[in-house]
C-alpha cells in the first residue's frame, strides 16, 4: 500500500511506493552515485518525481552544486570559475 509523503524540496505530496520499490516513481530516475549522495546529504526523506528530475537534470551544473561538480565523461573535477 502507497504511503503518502510530502516533498522535503517542494512541499508537493506525492505517493511512495517504499513496500514495492520497483513500482514507486523514483525507480524511473536513474541517479548516478554523486547525486544520490547528494541526496543523502541534503534530504532526509523522499522527494517528488518531479524533484528527483530537477535535481538530476541540474546536478552537473556550477551554479547549482559546484560541490559536486563533475564532467559525466572523464569524472575530472571542473572549477566552476573556468567556464
Amino acid at each position: 500500500m502507497p504511503m503518502k509523503k510530502v516533498c522535503p524540496r517542494c512541499g508537493a505530496t506525492f505517493d511512495c511506493m517504499h513496500n514495492d520499490i520497483l513500482s514507486c516513481h523514483c525507480a524511473t530516475v536513474r541517479l548516478d552515485a554523486l547525486q544520490r549522495t547528494y541526496l543523502m546529504e541534503n534530504y532526509s526523506d523522499c522527494l517528488c518525481h518531479d524533484c528527483l528530475k530537477a535535481v538530476k537534470d541540474s546536478f552537473y551544473a556550477c551554479e547549482i552544486n559546484p560541490r559536486y561538480n563533475k564532467k559525466k565523461n572523464d569524472k575530472e573535477s571542473i572549477n566552476c570559475k573556468q567556464r
